[in-house]
């Protein structure tokens, strides 16, 4: 044991000298770790007491930090100040100088703090994100890939930023990455425990638990452009990219995600220029816009906000809370060969295809009857639908034609009983959305609802087969500039 002359009746300040001659610290942080314990020593004087080692215990330590909030420092400031003290006090109780440690028992927490890292969307929000992300890859905003693969797999930032063009399996029409159970995962998400019995969710840090394969499967339209997205990238390219075509890390996803709000009108930038400055000479890119702004409204919303939006949609919609598990990434769904648990927990992986099919097949109809007949779908309504519609798609992966037939008159239906309600006719009867019913398969054949057929539009009059393709044909570029058409 290293001995010292230090003692439990060393003032604070002569302990510090003595202690950080031990520490490889910077300049600065030396001079901002002697600054808070001669702030403590100040403090001690002030309440009568000598600033040795001896007079500080935890109900001190305790009396300390309340009144550091009561004179206004955040948490923040106070949880630095406490680092000094806790490893100083570490340093002295390994010696045998001091008993215990005071400072590491404190819990310095942000009472302001919200519960959340952000909130969950409901089911228009969610389509206006989605129509969002085309349109500005339309105005060649480089967000469609990102947001729609966050929106339909919940993926972790840490998650998104691993994917690489190999991760694109177009046998399973899926994703498959590999990921480490020890630093990938977070918390569990405080949402989903609101609704979600506690399972089992212990840390797995046994020695075969280093990387995993991990699979999520991925709705059509989606497939389909990724497939033309990554058609001249290589395999171990980075799958997504940022706003400025770079690689996605650090906080990418969430410039991204502010973008689509921004767009939305749900976060508002303001520039406000400099005083004296001359407007006439300051041309082009270069041009300096001000000090910025930025107001978040109440529909504000972070990458994490996709992750409870799509666990708590399809919680609603009747998906199993297992295959939640499985879709988020938690508990026993992380472990296991790829090729072993998509056999094993293939009943997860259809309900959350089933689910995402429903979720694209609805924001895909209701872009189209706006995009081409401008008329709305009241997607709140339909809302109340989707757990019927998600057990007939569970129990043939045909009906989702005809759910979307059904969206399409259902749509003209409303604008026509809007029509007659605005001429005056009142007879039109009010109405809402039904799920349709299941065909047994061999009906639902004769009718033509076969995998990938059109959709039977001849029914009505002056409707013609909307393309499955790129109905938005917009341009997809990672670093190479990839162009998409129709």
């Amino acid at each position: 044991m290293k001995k010292t002359t230090i003692t439990p009746k060393s003032t604070l300040l002569e302990g510090f000298n003595e202690f950080e001659k031990s520490q490889p610290w910077s300049k600065n942080t030396r001079r901002s770790y002697r600054k808070n314990v001669i702030n403590l020593s100040d403090y001690m004087l002030k309440q009568g007491l000598e600033p040795v080692f001896e007079n500080i215990d935890y109900e001190f330590a305790k009396k300390w930090e309340n009144d550091k909030r009561k004179q206004g420092y955040n948490p923040r400031s106070i949880k630095q100040h406490k680092a000094t003290m806790q490893s100083m006090f570490s340093h002295y109780n390994q010696l045998g100088v001091v008993v215990g440690n005071p400072f590491a028992a404190l819990k310095v927490t942000d009472s302001n703090k919200p519960k959340h890292h952000s909130r969950a969307l409901d089911i228009t929000e969610l389509y206006q994100v989605y129509k969002a992300a085309f349109e500005l890859q339309e105005n060649g905003v480089n967000v469609l890939i990102p947001v729609l693969i966050d929106m339909f797999t919940a993926l972790r930032v840490t998650s998104l930023e691993k994917l690489t063009v190999r991760s694109v399996s177009t046998t399973m029409n899926g994703l498959v990455y590999e990921f480490n159970p020890k630093k990938d995962r977070v918390k569990e998400d405080k949402l989903l425990d609101q609704y979600l019995e506690e399972g089992d969710k212990h840390t797995d840090n046994s020695p075969n638990s280093k990387n995993k394969d991990f699979f999520i499967p991925l709705p059509p339209k989606l497939m389909q452009l990724l497939v033309q997205y990554i058609e001249h990238m290589k395999p171990d390219d980075a799958l997504l990219y940022g706003l400025r075509r770079k690689p996605l890390i650090n906080k990418q996803m969430n410039y991204i995600i502010d973008k689509v709000c921004e767009h939305l009108g749900w976060v508002k930038v303001e520039y406000e220029n400099p005083e004296n400055e001359d407007h006439n000479n300051t041309k082009g890119k270069g041009r300096r816009k001000g000090n910025k702004t930025v107001h978040k409204t109440e529909k504000y919303f972070t990458p994490h906000g996709l992750r409870y939006t799509l666990s708590t949609l399809l919680h609603e919609m009747g998906v199993s809370d297992d295959a939640i598990r499985f879709l988020l990434g938690h508990s026993k769904y992380e472990l296991g060969a790829l090729q072993h648990y998509i056999l094993s927990d293939a009943k997860y992986i259809k309900e959350i295809r089933a689910a995402q099919v429903i979720l694209e097949t609805l924001f895909e109809t209701a872009m189209e009857l706006e995009s081409n007949y401008n008329i709305p779908l009241n997607l709140e309504e339909i809302y109340e639908e989707l757990p019927n519609v998600f057990a007939n798609q569970l129990k043939n992966k045909n009906y989702i034609n005809l759910f979307k037939e059904h969206l399409v008159k259902y749509a003209f239906t409303a604008l026509q009983q809007k029509i007659l309600k605005e001429s005056g006719n009142n007879h039109s009867e009010y109405f809402t959305f039904k799920a349709p019913e299941l065909y047994n398969q061999i009906a639902m054949a004769q009718q033509g609802y076969i995998p990938h057929a059109p959709m039977p539009y001849q029914q009505i009059h002056g409707m013609h087969p909307m393309p499955y393709d790129l109905t938005h044909p917009v341009s997809l570029y990672p670093p190479t500039h990839i162009h998409m058409g129709k």
